[in-house]
């Protein structure tokens, strides 16, 4: 292919000089000049003509002006430290008596006004809290995000409770309370799924038993506070411990996740009062976290 392309460009300029050598010695009939003239300025140097060598074996056809090049998108990279909504204060019914024994009994509770991560904290934010030595290293197994560059704008997963609550603080923020968790997903409406009526809406990251985690800003609104992924993607560490009827004592040794995920593969399984819990050392590809705030003056 090579030599090939090397004799097409070889005739090329063989035409062209002929052709520039016609024209030159018409020119000069015409005006009476004798070709052999010793006047070297009117010939192109031999770096000029290098040049234009050069440039006519590398030259392309320009587009048509009805074939414009397409638009290339760039994917712009998630913030370090994740913007966050403010979720006002409220009552809402905490528990369904539809779903596990565990989320029975339904009861109404007031939260006190609080801040929220829009979405799941990134790869590239936990990149950044360990290039701060803030942070310690999560695990690296086949769904596990850490390490790969085309997941840096994904949920980071694979880390244990203490090092989700280890990332919160090191940004000025703590991890979401149970309730705190289901009020921002489910708002005062007693919805059964974070996003309200009707079927998933479109770019919901669950159903990937075989892709995987999906990028933190490519998944919908789905809370009526305005948050990202509060279903689907990754489950997320909260603060409490595990209590079955979310009485106390709550353990201290394992903790309460919420949300689901990537695997999970029936609306049915999306409702959003569904718990789960683990030892709190259990890193999982399935489990990420994302952090609350206390609002200044009201800590």
């Amino acid at each position: 292919m090579v030599a090939h392309d090397r004799q097409r460009d070889n005739t090329r300029r063989s035409t062209m000089t002929k052709q520039h050598t016609l024209a030159v010695v018409m020119v000069a009939m015409m005006m009476g000049v004798g070709v052999g003239c010793d006047n070297n300025s009117s010939q192109p140097s031999p770096t000029a003509q290098a040049a234009s060598d050069k440039a006519a074996a590398t030259e392309t056809p320009s587009a048509a002006p009805d074939e414009p090049a397409a638009p290339v998108a760039k994917l712009e990279p998630t913030p370090i430290v994740n913007e966050m909504k403010l979720i006002p204060a409220g009552t809402f019914t905490m528990g369904s008596n539809d779903g596990s024994a565990d989320e029975k009994p339904p009861r109404q509770l007031r939260v006190a006004a609080f801040e929220m991560d829009i979405h799941e904290v990134t790869v590239r934010s936990y990149m950044a809290c360990i290039n701060d030595k803030k942070c310690s290293y999560p695990d690296e197994d086949h769904f596990c995000n850490w390490g790969r560059v085309a997941r840096y704008d994904d949920p980071m997963n694979c880390l244990e409770w203490d090092q989700a609550k280890e990332y919160c603080e090191s940004v000025g923020k703590r991890l979401p309370t149970e309730a705190e968790w289901e009020y921002a997903a489910r708002g005062t409406d007693d919805r059964i799924h974070s996003w309200g009526t009707g079927d998933p809406p479109e770019g919901l990251c669950f159903n990937r038993p075989n892709k995987g985690t999906c990028r933190v800003d490519s998944v919908p609104v789905d809370s009526p506070f305005g948050l990202r992924g509060m279903t689907g993607n990754v489950w997320e560490w909260t603060a409490d411990g595990y209590n079955a009827n979310y009485s106390k004592p709550r353990a201290k040794d394992r903790k309460v996740y919420r949300g689901v995920s990537f695997l999970e593969t029936d609306k049915a399984d999306l409702r959003v009062t569904v718990r789960n819990s683990r030892l709190n050392t259990n890193r999982m590809d399935y489990l990420g976290f994302r952090c609350a705030r206390t609002p200044k003056g009201r800590r």
